[in-house]
């Protein structure tokens, strides 16, 4: 389980995991509730395949409430040329990150102010991917990981203007795919996918988030 971040109002729950073997005789319940009397912060599960139909209705038999529904899209570097503004452009990034979260994403200033810390310390950052729109403020966060088998860029956040500027964003992040030789693009969102969609990003899952009633 992760702590909740500066800001952040759950901690995120990772789990139960019990060997199918072992399963349906109450050790993933009884694992669940030892955690939620253990801990002191209202939670949130991480992702669960919507199509994952043991999990869901594992959340459901315990009284956990669907939070958010989460879609997961995928689509191809492309060629051309980057055309758009990065943090290794501008002085202080980390202003215009947390003016960023507060306007477009409504994040709190305490958690607004922590964002760039937390995205410059990840190891899949670098400031040439995240891409930034001064006119509008607007900015798109995209992690690149690569390992021995695969490579991806992740598209975590766009948080824009209107959607022209979404849209121009998403498809320079496939520019930057392509100049950083990955093999695809990822896209995790909670929003409408359909600025994805346009883009050429096709939808391959939905996930959802599970919290619990009265541990808000």
């Amino acid at each position: 389980m992760r702590r909740p971040e500066p800001g952040e109002p759950r901690a995120r729950l990772w789990g139960p995991v019990v060997d199918p073997a072992a399963r349906r005789a109450g050790l993933g319940r009884s694992l669940l509730q030892t955690v939620v009397e253990a801990v002191r912060w209202p939670l949130v599960t991480t992702d669960v395949p919507v199509d994952r139909d043991g999990a869901t209705d594992f959340f459901a038999r315990s009284g956990w409430e669907v939070l958010d529904t989460i879609t997961v899209l995928h689509g191809a570097p492309a060629d051309g040329v980057l055309s758009v503004v990065t943090a290794a452009d501008v002085g202080e990034p980390e202003t215009y990150v947390a003016t960023a979260a507060s306007r477009f994403a409504g994040l709190e200033a305490s958690f607004a102010d922590s964002t760039w810390p937390r995205w410059r310390d990840d190891a899949r950052f670098a400031p040439e991917t995240l891409l930034l729109d001064p006119p509008t403020g607007s900015l798109l966060l995209a992690l690149a990981q690569k390992n021995a088998t695969s490579s991806e860029l992740l598209l975590a956040e766009v948080w824009a203007a209107d959607e022209e500027v979404r849209r121009r964003l998403i498809a320079q992040a496939h520019t930057l795919a392509g100049a950083r030789q990955v093999a695809t693009v990822r896209a995790v969102t909670r929003h409408d996918p359909a600025d994805f969609g346009a883009c050429g990003m096709r939808v391959t899952g939905r996930c959802r988030t599970f919290t619990l009633p009265g541990r808000r």
